[in-house]
């Protein structure tokens, strides 16, 4: 399917505003889990590929969600891509693919401006709506470069009228690196015409050292950015982040065939800059 993981925007872009991370590297230490996160469906943690090997729906789970465009007054409204929560000191900070966040902007209710809702599912917000606060992108893929080895970004979020973080309130998933090939991932994200998200385990494939492959059918449109996981807790549902869908033709020109920027050592320190906030 032509194009089956580039988000569209609603409206042209426009210049984009962006924070430059400026902090040191340094270790991230993960904010408390909330109490009794929900168990997490085999499909997301059983430790054999997906069979068929095809995106396959469930309810969702707090750690991941819908990334959507905001409407004129600041409510969500279409959906865009899917994101993740990773861990961060501020416990505030969830990452995407770079190419969903084309032109948008950190505020409310104004042209360009997204919304996260973690645990989407079938239209509802079991967790809130967060906006951004910063979004944090590699010099690499700004600038019209567009590299694909780079397409990820990072967002802090936050609800209005909530002083909690939202990993305090969801999880998330701890921030990992490059995998070994062959390994066990599974690949999570929200199809513009599902009402719930699909998920898929597969051995990781590589298209090049820095670019992940993942072979399963039915990741079309509005799944970029969605996280791909390794070692998934079957009691808590966190896992390991291997890379978010993007990267290669922004995720690939398939829904049966799907990539993901391989988190290198650029990647990791570009994520070490955005969890200090």
């Amino acid at each position: 399917m032509t194009g089956s993981h580039i988000p569209v925007p609603p409206i042209s872009l426009l210049a984009a505003k962006f924070f430059a991370p400026i902090l040191a590297a340094s270790s991230i230490t993960a904010v408390a889990l909330p109490p009794r996160l929900p168990a997490p469906p085999a499909l997301l943690s059983a430790s054999w590929p997906s069979s068929p090997r095809a995106g396959a729906t469930f309810p969702g789970m707090p750690q991941f969600g819908e990334l959507v465009w905001q409407n004129p007054d600041g409510t969500p409204g279409a959906k865009l891509c899917s994101a993740v929560a990773v861990d961060s000191a501020g416990g505030d900070l969830i990452a995407t693919a770079a190419h969903c966040l084309g032109g948008v902007v950190s505020r409310i209710g104004a042209p360009m401006t997204v919304a996260y809702i973690p645990g989407a599912d079938n239209g509802s917000r079991p967790y809130g709506v967060w906006y951004p606060t910063r979004i944090i992108r590699p010099q690499q893929w700004m600038n019209g470069v567009q590299n694909p080895d780079f397409d990820i970004a990072f967002v802090t979020v936050a609800r209005p009228g909530d002083a909690r973080p939202l990993a305090s309130i969801t999880g998330s998933e701890h921030f990992g690196t490059v995998p070994a090939a062959g390994a066990l991932a599974v690949q999570v994200g929200y199809p513009y015409q599902s009402p719930d998200p699909v998920a898929c385990r597969t051995p990781v494939r590589f298209l090049s050292p820095t670019q992940l492959e993942l072979d399963c059918a039915d990741f079309p449109g509005g799944t970029s950015g969605g996280p791909v996981l390794t070692d998934v807790d079957p009691g808590d549902g966190i896992g390991t982040l291997v890379g978010v869908m993007g990267g290669y033709q922004r995720g690939g020109t398939r829904s049966d065939v799907t990539y993901a920027s391989a988190l290198t050592p650029a990647i990791q320190q570009l994520y070490q800059q955005a969890a200090q906030y």
